[in-house]
């Protein structure tokens, strides 16, 4: 009922704002419409390949030119302080050109788990694990194979946004959803700061805590990254510390999905957390500690001013540079269970969760836990693109050495085992990332030592356009061959439910992609096919098992944006096919849509008012084993043919962003409800989510 009047109160006053005599309604500009695959940010960007590192474009005149160009911002509020913003290369402590978070519309879509893709695979709350079920959304396998689960939350030095500013610069975002009992709120703040022209230092904190609209299925993360720069002509230094640690119980599905699909035949009055799972008191603890430190050394020349008035003051030219970096971190999992209470299965006595699990290889309570550091150091030479007009291209060459140790308790012996290894790596750089007609980048990298001899990926990607009509077509393509060596937790593994030990061959891996935008029509056209070797998936007895044979897998997406006036379509669709569905499952049809008005009001407040949903064709979803942490290949439950919708007003005022959601809406309108992302696993129920974020210069 509070729903329900909440609604009817919000469109009153949209309408009284929109038919106020002194209301003045501004059309938004066609060219604010996103062409970004994933409709997060406002402004078109040309695309970048996944395997891109772009070491080129990482002086400071020119990332100051190109991130600070109005055309290139997500949003007005960059220009309050004229940040630079950009990403490190961990290996070659290259700057890499980035924009911030700081979209005016769609922001309350990246506050769900089904944000992160087209099609999402995940347990319900915010910060459980997940998966994309579009396949190249996929990255490659982890060493600690466990933070797969976890990829869109992890902080590392590669993902975080360093920053230069001239202001002191703090974001906010707050946003929450349900009662007491089943509330779920995410909070993120950033504060960073200049203390003088050369040094950045900033703090980032993120902290989620989901009780879960479930039984037993409560998430906590804790998040505190602590960061800096310093940047100057001829020395250039990074620094990244990060704190994480990642809890979520464990229920292991819901046991009786009519509570979901036919409420009505339970014949009783219940809420989501009365429904049945399978076990309690179980759940799975990561750890994440990351310390990364990296320096650059600049080789060039000043570029002396024909202003005699200016003399010796000219520009510096970077020609080459010398990079070192070092990265230690440490990885904790553990799989805990005190579901323990003795029930009576076939006349066999047993603890309550050893009952769903065939192989038990000791006695007593589950407590798996595995340890892993790793202590990676590199050394890079670049030549920089451009310091003289017949130099075309960049080039960077690398060095790197990996150490890593282990540490899992052993389901045999007493104990814990441990085992040693080490990995050397060379590699290089090629691109061209000035100029109009021509962009490219190529990167290729060769084991040479350790347990990575043999190890070798070449990538490369190609980019060029033409204007029409003082509109730029741009056409892209990317491939890559790749002979991946399998993780050590891949061959050999510990554990009271699992245990194997195995000899597994390479993965080898080959992809070709293409992609057109064509701004006329807001069309985005893109085609990819891989041909995987010796694929390593979990079977349906979840246990590690590889592909001998090749699989080829297909993908082909359309993202289409309309426009006409205020009011706003945004499609994208993707088609995959798998010749092998038992070992790479894909839903064959995937679509987010997203229809909305898009306006002003009195020149202040930006409104987008919508309706959106993730759907995905029926296919066997992979499944979700905790003891594992990874995600399964089932043929016994095919989920989809559902959308997960909302409803929602997303709104901008000044240096402020906020929503109003009403998440997973189809129940109310579509019987019976299959609301399921995957087997066992509905996700939240209908509720109402609230978000704010705010930037604040000062």
């Amino acid at each position: 009922m509070k729903e329900k009047l909440f609604i009817t109160l919000l469109a009153t006053v949209l309408c009284i704002a929109a038919a106020y005599p002194q209301a003045r309604i501004i059309l938004p500009d066609s060219s604010q419409i996103t062409t970004n695959p994933d409709s997060l940010d406002l402004l078109p960007r040309r695309p970048l390949s996944r395997d891109t590192l772009d070491p080129s474009r990482e002086s400071s005149s020119h990332l100051d030119h190109l991130l600070n160009d109005h055309s290139a911002e997500a949003d007005s509020l960059q220009r309050l302080t004229r940040m630079t913003l950009w990403k490190l290369d961990a290996r070659t402590a290259s700057r890499l050109p980035a924009i911030s978070d700081t979209l005016l519309h769609n922001y309350q879509q990246t506050t769900l788990p089904d944000g992160q893709s087209v099609a999402m695979g995940f347990l319900a709350p915010l910060g459980s694990p997940a998966f994309s079920k579009i396949f190249f959304d996929r990255e490659e396998t982890e060493t600690f194979i466990f933070n797969n689960a976890y990829t869109h939350y992890l902080k590392d030095p590669e993902k975080l946004l360093f920053v230069n500013t001239r202001i002191p610069y703090s974001r906010l975002n707050y946003h929450r959803a349900g009662a007491k009992q089943t509330r779920e709120e995410r909070f993120e703040a950033r504060l960073t700061s200049n203390f003088g022209k050369s040094l950045n230092v900033g703090l980032d904190v993120d902290l989620i805590n989901a009780r879960g609209f479930y039984n037993s299925q409560a998430v906590k993360h804790n998040n505190f990254s602590l960061f800096g720069n310093y940047l100057s002509d001829r020395l250039e230094g990074h620094a990244f510390l990060n704190l994480g640690s990642l809890t979520n119980f464990e229920n292991g599905g819901v046991t009786d999905e009519q509570f979901i699909t036919d409420p009505d035949s339970v014949q009783q009055s219940f809420t989501s957390k009365d429904i049945p799972v399978k076990f309690t008191d179980t759940w799975n603890a990561v750890r994440n500690n990351r310390f990364f430190l990296s320096g650059r050394y600049n080789l060039g020349y000043r570029e002396l001013p024909t202003d005699s008035l200016h003399k010796g003051m000219g520009r510096f030219v970077p020609v080459a540079s010398i990079g070192v970096s070092s990265q230690y971190t440490q990885q904790h999992r553990r799989f805990l269970s005190y579901d323990t209470a003795l029930v009576n299965v076939d006349g066999v006595q047993m603890q309550k969760i050893d009952q769903f699990y065939a192989n038990r290889y000791y006695n007593g309570a589950v407590d798996d836990s595995i340890r892993y550091t790793s202590f990676r150091n590199s050394f890079s030479l670049s030549l920089r693109e451009g310091f003289k007009e017949w130099v075309k291209f960049g080039l960077t060459a690398f060095l790197e050495y990996d150490l890593r140790n282990y540490s899992m308790r052993d389901s045999v012996g007493p104990g814990y085992m441990h085992h040693r290894e080490s990995a050397v790596t060379i590699g290089g750089l090629l691109n061209k990332q000035q100029g109009d007609n021509l962009l490219f980048n190529l990167r290729a990298d060769l084991g040479v030592l350790g347990v990575n001899l043999g190890e070798f990926r070449a990538m490369g990607d190609v980019e060029t356009g033409f204007d029409i009509a003082g509109k730029r077509t741009t056409l892209s393509a990317e491939a890559y061959i790749k002979n991946l060596r399998p993780k050590y937790l891949q061959e050999h593994y510990y554990s009271k439910y699992f245990r194997w030990d195995h000899d597994l061959g390479d993965i080898r891996r080959v992809y070709v992609g293409g992609r057109v935008l064509i701004p006329f029509t807001n069309t985005t056209l893109s085609v990819g096919v891989e041909n995987l070797q010796n694929f390593i998936y979990y079977d349906q007895e979840r246990n590690i098992a590889q592909e001998g044979g090749s699989v080829q897998v297909l993908t082909a997406r359309v993202d289409q944006n309309i426009h006409l006036g205020v009011f706003n379509w945004d499609n994208q669709v993707v088609y995959q096919t798998s010749s092998n569905q038992q070992v790479i499952p894909l839903p064959t049809i995937s679509l987010y849509s997203n229809m909305y008005l898009k306006t002003k009001i009195v020149n202040e407040l930006t409104l987008q008012l919508g309706v959106d949903a993730h759907y995905h064709t029926r296919y066997f979803v992979p499944g979700y084993e905790p003891a594992l942490l990874q995600f399964y290949n089932q043929r016994e439950r095919e989920i989809g043919n559902y959308p997960i919708a909302t409803v929602y007003a997303n709104m901008h005022l000044k240096q402020t962003r906020f929503f109003v959601m009403f998440y997973n809406v189809a129940p109310m309108v579509l019987k019976p409800s299959e609301y399921f992302s995957l087997p066992g696993y509905p996700v939240n129920p209908f509720v109402l989510k609230l978000g704010v974020s705010v930037n604040l210069h000062n």
